[in-house]
């Protein structure tokens, strides 16, 4: 029945994983037939990829179909588009595995050299007494690795483009990274994401061939081991960001599926290829407002460059056809997952929610770490004193809580954050639920004498200047406050949101205040631009920050009609506002709200809020357990969704 058919259409995804037959691409077709995907395994040699073919079905796994494909032959090409077209009408994932090492080697000599610990580097003089480069084999890699994955994406994009969720996988390597290409055009030329085309691609290749053929490679900047490997990869990982810009509504990236023991590895890798499959396979079913356009270094995103801030260590990587040991990774991208059994982690990451709370050991902070635990989730309770940290997770250990973890983190401090975010991607793979809790007041405040206001009944307002009597507020407290509050939120939630797209259900919360409400700034400037959500960016709210900080170091608070009391700290949650409603606009799956917990006995409010921190931890974590279909991009008043005025 037609009616029928459609919904079958619908629900079914179909996918196409080239050089299927053995080593990663293998894995990749039975991982993805084992989540019911119908996988197309293909194969240059029809025989090989028959035997491949019959053992998945053995393993009980009967949706995979078998065609056969030679990247570099368009007719070959031609072929598979026209049966995909015909058997399924559609193509929901492609993963272009397919490769060639360019290099003819001496597999033995190869394997004693690096099992010896001979270091893979074009310092290297050694690796040429057994691996040979030929201009022909240079010639051939490039057309397989490069021109061949083009190929076939071309011939399928129009199959793609029927997908209700179309996703392109480039299995890559790290030695496709720019800091191995030293040839300044094209270095320069592959940076330049914005202006990176086809054609420019196309020019660099001619260029290294060129220059291969000349015996010119180091005098023009290539690289002299691995060379056309090496580029090859370089122009699949352009190419992936041309895609992403072109396809805005696909999920296009490339990823080094790390170490991996294969024939092209010489079975010198120290990841197995069911492991090596595993991040191909994570990108392979990302959801629909996952990354794109971005290289991955297995399953962390990471950079198509070397970033001269990041610390960088010796690793042992196998760049997908010779083994490396080289300085190739930032210290945060370097570290892998802890393996798990491949059914256990399946189950495991599906029901296993993970949770981060910043400023975790006292208060507010506690109780919601305490709440989340309660719920069955893995809390990392983070703490900027290690040692408050501690005696605040074993509280809660003693209560019961055993799946509470402790992570140091400071919001202020980039290499805090960094460490927080490979500890979370070693331990767990991802996160689902992020609550940014930490914060600073921004003033200096004598407790005793604003107990003694406050109870007596007296309001805290920008009227009553009896409150400057015991509040002094400096710039650099100034400065501090928005460092934290804003710029600290914003980057430890900048650095965990790779990890919060690969969850099922991200929630992120904001733990924001009463007094960021836009009627506490009158300036007409800020005010009208933190209104104004459609056109709201962070670039303004940058502008607005440094324009509060410039008229507080000059005493022109109240002429420019910033807040007079509490200024830092309304300011920055006001900003904080503004970045919930930007997120939840960015990603449209997550739920992200922020939220005034209420007046709560803390020692932000010196003890003098009606509220328990128990009852404050409410509505923190109410956000935090929302469903998929809860909202997103509002501020709450405690319990209620109010108004960001």
């Amino acid at each position: 029945m037609e009616e029928d058919n459609a919904t079958v259409s619908e629900a079914q995804r179909y996918a196409v994983v080239t050089g299927g037959n053995k080593g990663i691409g293998l894995e990749i077709c039975r991982r993805l037939a084992s989540e019911g995907v119908v996988v197309v395994l293909t194969a240059r040699d029809d025989k090989k990829g028959a035997g491949a073919d019959e053992d998945l079905k053995v393993s009980g796994l009967s949706n995979v179909v078998l065609h056969q494909l030679d990247v570099k032959d368009a007719a070959s090409i031609a072929s598979l588009a026209r049966f995909l077209q015909t058997e399924f009408g559609k193509l929901d994932i492609l993963v272009n595995n397919a490769g060639e090492s360019g290099v003819i080697t001496d597999d033995e000599a190869f394997r004693t050299f690096t099992l010896a610990g001979g270091t893979v580097t074009d310092e290297n003089a050694e690796l040429l007494k057994f691996m040979v480069q030929t201009y022909d084999k240079a010639a051939d890699c490039v057309k397989t690795n490069y021109y061949g994955t083009k190929g076939v994406t071309e011939a399928l994009l129009p199959l793609l483009q029927l997908s209700g969720s179309p996703r392109i996988v480039n299995v890559s390597s790290c030695f496709g990274l720019l800091r191995f290409i030293k040839n300044e055009r094209a270095r320069s030329e592959l940076e330049d994401v914005e202006r990176l085309s086809e054609d420019a691609i196309d020019k660099i290749l001619q260029m290294f061939l060129r220059d291969f053929k000349e015996d010119k490679l180091k005098a023009n900047g290539w690289p002299i081991t691995s060379s056309a490997y090496r580029v090859s990869k370089a122009a699949i990982n352009a190419y992936t960001r041309i895609l992403a810009r072109r396809f805005p509504r696909f999920r296009v990236n490339c990823v080094h599926p790390g170490y991996v023991k294969t024939d092209l590895s010489y079975n010198t890798g120290n990841l197995t290829p069911e492991e090596g499959a595993r991040a191909p396979v994570v990108l392979a079913l990302l959801p629909d407002d996952g990354p794109s356009g971005l290289y991955f270094d297995e399953m962390h995103a990471s950079s198509f460059q070397p970033r001269e801030e990041a610390k960088v260590i010796i690793c042992q990587h196998l760049c997908s056809a010779t083994l490396t040991a080289i300085a190739c990774f930032p210290l945060r991208s370097a570290l892998v997952l802890s393996p798990r059994m491949e059914g256990e982690n399946a189950n495991v990451s599906e029901a296993q929610r993970y949770a981060v709370v910043t400023g975790g050991n006292k208060g507010i902070g506690l109780e919601i770490c305490r709440r989340l635990a309660s719920e069955g989730i893995v809390v990392v309770l983070t703490a900027r004193d290690e040692k408050k940290g501690a005696g605040a997770v074993e509280d809660l250990k003693v209560s019961g809580l055993s799946n509470v973890v402790l992570h140091q983190l400071d919001v202020k401090d980039a290499p805090s954050i960094a460490s927080l975010a490979r500890f979370l991607q070693t331990e767990f793979g991802k996160l689902d639920i992020l609550v940014n809790n930490a914060g600073e007041s921004g003033a200096i405040i004598d407790d005793e004498a604003f107990r003694a206001f406050t109870l007596a009944g007296v309001t805290v307002n920008d009227e009553n200047a009896e409150l400057l009597k015991f509040m002094v507020q400096t710039y650099d407290k100034a400065a501090n406050c928005v460092k934290t509050n804003y710029y600290g939120t914003k980057g430890v939630t900048e650095a965990l949101l790779p990890l919060l797209q690969l969850s099922v259900s991200p929630r992120i919360v904001n733990v924001s205040s009463s007094v960021g409400l836009l009627r506490f700034i009158k300036n007409e400037r800020a005010r009208s631009e933190l209104e104004d959500v459609e056109r709201l960016s962070e670039d303004a709210i940058d502008k607005i920050l440094q324009m509060f900080l410039r008229d507080f170091k000059e005493d022109k608070l109240k002429a420019n009609g910033w807040p007079t009391i509490s200024s830092a700290y309304r300011v920055s949650k006001a900003a904080i506002n503004a970045y919930t409603r930007i997120l939840a606009r960015r990603f449209p799956r997550f739920r992200v709200n922020c939220v005034h917990p209420g007046s709560v006995k803390t020692d932000l409010s010196h003890d003098t809020g009606n509220l328990t921190p128990e009852e404050g931890a409410r509505a923190p974590v109410v956000l935090a357990l929302l469903p998929d279909d809860g909202p997103s991009g509002l501020y709450f008043e405690e319990m209620h969704a109010s108004s960001f005025q």
